[in-house]
């Protein structure tokens, strides 16, 4: 028989010999050729690639693995409660037109109070902001443990649960940005999302087993890890918010200077004219386009979480399904998400943005058509596999966009975009009560080519002002 054999040699190309094996006794003279890589001691290899991650682990700030520890924590709470939400009020009797502006409750908070979170995350700093969403959160989640089924108190409690998006969220972002230079920070976004996605895995496993046994432990649990993570970042996690580092050296000229410093662009807008910032982001076409498409995409995505357990129960399959397609969202972000953002990490918005949105409609499709556990779980393989791929350029956008002394304000304002899961949760309660589960799933799939229509228009154009800015010799805004 023939054997291709790859060898390395000196030239920059692969060289491939013609093996000819007639017996297994003529195989050793070609052992150095084959096997060389093979005989590598498996200890050296394994010490060799911990060496290699650990050097990757120290190019970021220590910060940085602060940060995203804190995030898997909270996560890890709010998802072992936040899919079963849903069950949890249907089976204490609640509509499911009533359920879905229950659910609708947290959105409203996120668009309400996300601009004044990220204005007070440049104001105060990152770490109060990060502090008051996680702590708000906990005790809602204290509260859902203690509620029966009235609508309104529900309503209320979900409204404060959303405090995590409207306050943590942004000042995380803007935290990372902080401390990451341009070209790190699609990297950094990543690994905050796989310690996301990690918890978005384990959450809901230990969830659907505690939601069967006793579903208000749940929300014990994840309330108690929200206010611990708040104690944590009280403690361990360093600010970094540009203008209250400023503020500090101010206050101690003999210290030296953070290398994160208020940038010379801040005197172009000042913080005191609240008007003049305000109607500079009113007026940036780009930026309330690109929310405009991030509305239609969250809207749909959300449904998994509110509306997808109640349509594979409607429909006769397992509980345990549901946990296997989220656990199967998270291995693929975990695992995907940060090869991918590095090799997007200067890529172009508009392509990636854009086509990653035909998976997730494929996926959604499924979810609406598909009964057996095996093919929603290939359905959530596909829309992750464009989550993934959108997400690699879409973290990106706001801080390559935005001017950094008003990049907390951009974070909070692209809160706005939750107003999709605003309005998608009660049309999904509407829909499913009178069609069914597939039609709320064929309106995500709409949802999902819609908003890559408007991804696509925005990424287009902050594409060309990078590269007017490259072609100019100067750094992208």
């Amino acid at each position: 028989m023939l054997l291709s054999v790859y060898t390395a040699t000196g030239s920059t190309k692969p060289h491939w010999i013609q093996v000819q094996a007639i017996a297994s006794s003529q195989l050793p003279r070609y052992t150095p050729a084959i096997m060389h890589l093979a005989h590598k001691h498996p200890l050296k290899a394994a010490l060799g690639a911990a060496t290699r991650a650990r050097g990757y682990a120290k190019s970021f700030p220590r910060a940085v693995w602060l940060l995203i520890g804190a995030t898997f924590v909270e996560s890890m709470g709010r998802f072992m409660v936040v899919p079963y939400l849903s069950l949890y009020m249907r089976n204490a009797g609640v509509s499911l037109g009533t359920l879905g502006f229950v659910l609708g409750a947290a959105p409203i908070a996120n668009v309400a109070f996300g601009a004044w979170g990220g204005q007070l995350s440049d104001r105060w700093g990152r770490k109060p902001v990060q502090i008051l969403g996680v702590s708000l959160s906990g005790l809602a989640m204290f509260g859902f443990a203690l509620s029966g089924a009235n609508p309104y108190l529900l309503g209320l409690l979900n409204f404060l649960n959303g405090m995590t998006r409207t306050f943590y969220r942004p000042a995380t972002n803007a935290a990372l940005a902080d401390l990451c230079p341009a070209d790190r920070r699609s990297e950094a976004y990543a690994l905050n999302r796989i310690g996301l996605n990690a918890a978005f895995g384990l959450g809901p496993v230990l969830g659907v087993a505690i939601f069967q046994l006793a579903p208000k432990a749940g929300f014990i649990v994840g309330g108690a890890l929200n206010l611990l993570v708040g104690l944590y970042i009280a403690l361990v996690v360093p600010e970094s918010a540009p203008a209250r580092i400023k503020q500090r050296s101010e206050a101690a000229p003999t210290v030296a200077r953070s290398t994160i410093s208020e940038p010379a662009s801040a005197s172009a807008c000042p913080r005191k004219d609240k008007l003049a910032t305000l109607k500079l982001i009113a007026r940036d076409s780009g930026f309330w386009i690109w929310i405009a498409g991030m509305t239609m995409v969250w809207g749909a995505y959300d449904l998994i979480q509110s509306f997808l357990p109640l349509h594979i129960q409607d429909t006769g399959v397992a509980l345990w399904a549901y946990s296997a397609v989220l656990t199967t969202n998270a291995l693929v972000c975990v695992f995907i998400q940060l090869p991918v953002s590095r090799a997007l990490r200067t890529a172009p918005f508009a392509p990636a943005a854009s086509l990653s949105k035909l998976p997730f409609a494929l996926g959604f499709l499924g979810f609406a058509f598909f009964r057996s556990p095996a093919l929603l779980i290939v359905s959530m393989l596909i829309l992750s596999l464009g989550e993934v791929w959108g997400s690699a350029v879409q973290v990106r956008y706001i801080p390559e966009h935005a001017r950094p002394e008003l990049l907390g304000r951009y974070m909070g304002l692209s809160m706005t975009s939750e107003l999709g899961r605003a309005v998608c949760a009660p049309a999904a309660g509407l829909l499913m009560g009178r069609f069914g589960g597939e039609s709320v799933f064929i309106m995500a799939a709409v949802l999902s080519l819609g908003g890559g229509v408007f991804l696509y228009l925005s990424g287009k154009a902050q594409d060309g002002t990078r590269n007017l800015a490259r072609a100019q010799g100067a750094a992208p805004a």
